[in-house]
C-alpha cells in the first residue's frame, strides 16, 4: 500500500524499495539538504550467525496510518522540512535487501539529519510490523519485542516483552507487541 500526499510519501508493502528513486523524490528546490537512511537485511543477528532471510508481516492499514502520523509529527517538530518519505517492506527478504527507508529534505542539514534519525527511531518503536528471522539451524519471530505505542497495551503489566532477553517471542504476528 502506497500513499503519496503532497510532499509526504508513506508506503507499506511487498514491492522492493527503490532507494535511488526515494532519495530523488525528496529533492526540492527550496531544500539544500537530503538525508536518507536504508535499513538492510544483515547476514547475522545477535547470537544468530548465518541469517538467510527475514520475513516481515504488517497490519498494513494501521502501519500506513502510523507512518502518515509520524510524517505529520515530523513536520510539527521540524516545520521547514520539504519532503518526507517513510517506506517499509513486507514479505521475505534476503541479506542486502532494503527493508525500511527514510528520506527527508530540509533547507539545512541539521534539521534533515535530526528528522531522519527521529523518523527511523519512531518507526521501529511504533509501527505494527513483525520480523521473523531464519538462520542456519532455525527460525523465530524477532528478538527484543516491545509494546506498540497506542495499542492499548500497558507496558508495566508485561515486563517479559519490554526487557531485552535472549529468548524469542513465540506470539504470532498481530499481537500487541512488534518484533524488531
Amino acid at each position: 500500500m502506497t500513499l503519496a500526499v503532497g510532499d509526504d510519501w508513506v508506503s507499506v508493502g511487498s514491492q522492493p524499495i527503490a532507494f535511488d528513486t526515494l532519495t530523488s523524490w525528496v529533492v526540492r528546490p527550496s531544500c539544500g539538504a537530503v538525508v536518507a537512511f536504508a535499513g538492510t537485511v544483515r547476514d547475522h543477528a545477535e547470537g544468530r550467525p548465518g541469517v538467510v532471510s527475514l520475513e516481515y508481516e504488517a497490519y498494513e492499514q494501521a502501519a500506513q496510518r502510523q507512518l502518515a502520523d509520524i510524517a505529520t509529527r515530523m513536520r510539527q517538530q521540524w516545520p521547514t522540512i520539504g519532503a518526507i518519505a517513510l517506506l517499509h517492506r513486507t514479505g521475505i527478504l534476503g541479506p542486502g535487501d532494503v527493508s525500511v527507508a527514510v528520506a527527508v529534505s530540509a533547507p539545512h542539514r541539521p534539521e534533515a539529519f535530526d528528522a531522519a534519525r527521529w523518523g527511523i527511531d519512531v518507526i521501529k518503536a511504533e509501527v505494527p510490523i513483525w520480523k521473523k528471522e531464519t538462520w542456519q539451524g532455525g527460525s523465530a519471530w524477532g528478538l527484543g519485542t516491545h509494546p506498540l505505542a497506542g495499542a492499548g497495551h500497558d507496558p508495566q503489566s508485561d515486563t517479559e516483552h519490554t526487557e531485552h532477553t535472549d529468548n524469542y517471542d513465540s506470539r504470532a504476528p498481530g499481537s500487541a507487541s512488534a518484533c524488531r
